[in-house]
């Protein structure tokens, strides 16, 4: 199970260049008219980054919210470094008993240094152990 000893761990640094088909491909499967610009939520595909000792396949998982911060608009062609981070866990009880908020911060930074964008995700997953189990 997750808890509050995971805050603070993150990934190592992942180099991506932003491809043009890559990008194309995103905004098709999400329903938008590609015209050469990276979509907003293009960087929630981000998930190379693994935070070591940390998964994300647990069933009953869920996305809970997603907020994205751009300092400057991404561009196919652009080669950006990021990594994760676990911002926050927390718990919850809720009619199936308990469940896990665990808040997910991605950075992006381009080739200089300079910061490109931040995204916080909240994934809601049931915890292990206890009688959820049963229910989940």
């Amino acid at each position: 199970m997750i808890g509050k000893e995971f805050i603070g761990r993150e990934s190592e640094s992942v180099v991506l260049k932003i491809r043009f088909e890559e990008v194309r491909r995103f905004a098709e499967a999400i329903g938008i008219p590609f015209e050469g610009e990276v979509p907003t939520t293009y960087v929630g595909t981000l998930l190379k980054a693994n935070i070591p000792g940390f998964e994300l396949t647990t069933p009953g998982m869920i996305h809970g919210e997603q907020k994205i911060t751009y300092h400057r608009p991404l561009a196919v062609g652009d080669s950006i470094t990021y990594k994760r981070r676990i911002q926050d866990v927390y718990e919850r009880t809720s009619k199936l008993g308990k469940i896990i908020f665990v808040v997910l911060e991605t950075s992006g930074y381009d080739l200089t240094g300079e910061l490109v964008f931040s995204s916080s995700s909240t994934i809601i997953t049931p915890a292990k152990g206890d009688d959820n189990e049963e229910r989940v």
